[in-house]
C-alpha cells in the first residue's frame, strides 16, 4: 500500500526505523522506546510499505539493514535531527521553549538533582521536562539511541567515543554495615552476607569485581533494585554494603550505621552529564548542562 492510498508516515515511525538499526533488534528497541512488539512492527511495515520494499533482512534471530535501509538511515537522522530543532523554536529568543529528555541514576536525582532542576523549571517554565531513573548503562544506551537528550550518571569515568561527557562531581564510596555490627575494617567482615545492587548497576559491577579482586566470599548476598532498601537492610544488621556517601551521609550521623575502612583505600565514583556527541543542542539543552554544572 502506498501513501497516496492512505498510509500516512509519521515522525515516530522515523525513530523506531533508527532505534531499531542502532540497537539491531527489534526487541531493544520496543524496550527503549517503550512500545510494544507489535507496534514496533507495524511502524517498520509502515515505512516498507511506503517505501516498496524491505529496510532490514529477517536472518532467524538476527536482522541486517538491507541496502535501502542503509540508504534510509542518514536521512532519517536528518528528519530527526531537524524536527528537535523545530520543536525549540520560539518567537521570543528571550523565552526558552522545548523538550528536555533527562536520564538520571536514583542517588544523583535524589542527593543532586533536586536543586537544579527546581531552579531551571522556575527560570524557564516553557520547557518540557521528562526524567527517567534508571542504571547507568541502560541510560547511555538511551542516549545513543537517541531516546534521551542528556543522561546523568554516577560510576568510573565514562569513555565512550560516541558521547561527550564531563564530570560535574566528584563521589566517595564508604562500605557500611549497621551501627552495631562487630567489624571494623571491609576485611574483618569478610563472609558476611553482602548487599548488592542490581546486576546492570555500575555500582553492582564496581562492588564484585572489588570483592573477587580481593578474594572476598560473594556466594553468600542479597540482591535489591532499590537503594533505600539496600541502606534499610544494612541498618537491620542484614549484611554489608558499599554505597555513596551521600546517600548514607545522614544514616552515618544519625548512627545507623558505621563505616567499614578499607585499608587507607580512597574509592570514589563520578558524577558526569553526558550526550550524544552528534546531538544538538539546542539552547535549553545548553542552559541545563551549565547549570548543572553550577548547582551539582
Amino acid at each position: 500500500m502506498r501513501a497516496e492510498e492512505g498510509i500516512t508516515i509519521e515522525i515516530r515511525q522515523f525513530q523506531t526505523f533508527k532505534t531499531v538499526a542502532d540497537l539491531n533488534s527489534f526487541t531493544k528497541a520496543a524496550q527503549a522506546l517503550q512500545y510494544s512488539q507489535a507496534t514496533i512492527t507495524s511502524h517498520i511495515q509502515q515505512l516498507e510499505d511506503e517505501l516498496g520494499a524491505p529496510l532490514f533482512d529477517r536472518l532467524g534471530k538476527k536482522i541486517q539493514l538491507t541496502a535501502l535501509g542503509h540508504e534510509l538511515y542518514p536521512h532519517a537522522a536528518e528528519l530527526l535531527m531537524a524536527y528537535s530543532k523545530i520543536k525549540h523554536i520560539s518567537s521570543d529568543d528571550q523565552v526558552l521553549k522545548g523538550e528536555l529528555r533527562i536520564g538520571a541514576s536514583e542517588t544523583m536525582t535524589v542527593y543532586r538533582l533536586g536543586a537544579v532542576l527546581a531552579t531551571y523549571k522556575k527560570q524557564y517554565p516553557d520547557v518540557m521536562i521528562s526524567l527517567i531513573n534508571d542504571n547507568c548503562i541502560p541510560l547511555r544506551e538511551r542516549l545513543l539511541t537517541g531516546e534521551l537528550d542528556i543522561a546523568i550518571t554516577l560510576e568510573p569515568k565514562v569513555q565512550d567515543p560516541q558521547l561527550t561527557t564531563e564530570v560535574i562531581s566528584e563521589e566517595r564510596l564508604v562500605f557500611v554495615g549497621g551501627s552495631n555490627h562487630p567489624a571494623n575494617t571491609i576485611e574483618e567482615a569478610n563472609g558476611d552476607c553482602i548487599i548488592f545492587s542490581e546486576q546492570n548497576c555500575s555500582l553492582r559491577r564496581f562492588f564484585e569485581g572489588y570483592l573477587v579482586e580481593k578474594g572476598f566470599h560473594t556466594g553468600n548476598h542479597l540482591q535489591f533494585t532499590s537503594m533505600e532498601a539496600m541502606k534499610q537492610c544494612v541498618v537491620s544488621g542484614l549484611g554489608i554494603s558499599l554505597m555513596p556517601y551521600i546517600s548514607v551521609e545522614a544514616w552515618l550521623r544519625e548512627e545507623k550505621m558505621k563505616v567499614l575502612e578499607a585499608s587507607g583505600e580512597d574509592l570514589v565514583f563520578y558524577g558526569q552529564i553526558s550526550y550524544h556527541k552528534n546531538k544538538w543542542l539546542s539552547k535549553a539543552h545548553r542552559k541545563f548542562i551549565e547549570m548543572v554544572g553550577e548547582l551539582c
